[in-house]
């Protein structure tokens, strides 16, 4: 397809991923309910195959998601729960190990989310109570 003046029009490029990990990163550092614990792990980013072998000796698994957080326990008798969150660029979707995951995630009850849209992540992380009910998205 071309424009007016003859030039080939491209599609413009979806966002990449790490601008929304970014800012949900931003959320937590600043409005993280206390005693909450949540880490981003870098599993996705590109490595050279020396690298990719030698985290996969260590013992990294495909599938986890981005973020893992770990809330408090409420009363001295009742265990914190681990909570997920998956990022995506807008119109991916799931690998097949990371559904595997999931799937895993809901058939023993821990939460697990998974959206490429930064209002639904934050509106979750406030649903879970990891970040203050008072922040905006």
């Amino acid at each position: 397809m071309a424009d007016l003046f003859g030039k080939r029009k491209t599609a413009a490029r979806r966002p990449l991923e790490f601008s929304l990990h970014v800012a949900v990163a931003d959320v937590l550092r600043r409005w993280s309910t206390p005693g909450w614990r949540w880490t981003h792990l870098p599993f996705g980013e590109h490595r050279n195959a020396i690298t990719g072998a030698r985290l996969k000796r260590m013992g990294t698994q495909v599938g986890w998601p981005d973020f893992v957080l770990l809330s408090p326990a409420i009363l001295p008798d009742l265990s914190g729960v681990a909570h997920f969150l998956e990022l995506k660029r807008e119109g991916a979707k799931l690998s097949e190990f990371q559904q595997a995951f999931a799937d895993f995630c809901v058939d023993n009850h821990y939460p697990h989310y998974w959206t490429a849209n930064f209002a639904d992540a934050v509106n979750m992380l406030k649903t879970w109570g990891a970040v203050r009910a008072s922040v905006k998205a």
